[in-house]
């Protein structure tokens, strides 16, 4: 998203979400354009804690037994609850037709996450197999006043359960 898309479609603020990877390009956006961003929330966002690196062996491991194996990857990814088909389908729909990034996702500074002075909501799954999600809560709340951290117990790196938790706490801080 572009400053000069705002421009053409006279928008002044909107709010800005992004899950994973899209969380980590919905920080840069904020980060370089924070007077463009009314609210920012961050489901298990990329870039802002650590990696996982016992993931890609997971994922190599469960490729090996083919579609059973993604549909348990999924699984897994989710926190170890059942994902609805619909969304289950779009997964692997977006890991048949995208090159999954192989380098390690770059890590935001303590001064570029500073600049995020827009209400932000954080909401990271304890059982997340991918990202560090404690540590993730525990920076954002340290560098943060503003932010709502948000640690769901039994949710995994897609929070797809936890879509309505999400649009509720864009709705109550209008």
């Amino acid at each position: 998203m572009e400053k000069h898309l705002f421009d053409d479609l006279s928008l002044e603020k909107v709010n800005v979400v992004g899950i994973s990877l899209g969380a980590w390009l919905a920080i840069k956006f904020s980060v370089s354009y924070p007077e463009k961003v009314a609210k920012l929330v961050l489901p298990c966002p990329s870039g802002v804690g650590e990696q996982r690196k016992s993931f890609i062996f997971k994922a190599i491991f469960y490729a090996f037994l083919g579609e059973k194996g993604t549909d348990k990857l999924y699984y897994k990814i989710n926190g170890n609850k059942p994902i609805p088909e619909e969304m289950l389908k779009y997964q692997k729909l977006i890991g048949k037709n995208f090159k999954y990034r192989r380098e390690t996702i770059p890590i935001f500074s303590d001064n570029e996450l500073k600049l995020l002075t827009m209400p932000t909501a954080l909401f990271v799954g304890a059982k997340d197999i991918m990202l560090y999600s404690e540590k993730t809560a525990r920076r954002i709340e340290g560098l943060l006043s503003n932010a709502k951290i948000n640690i769901i117990a039994e949710a995994g790196h897609s929070n797809v359960n936890d879509v309505n938790k999400i649009i509720s706490w864009l709705n109550l801080n209008k």
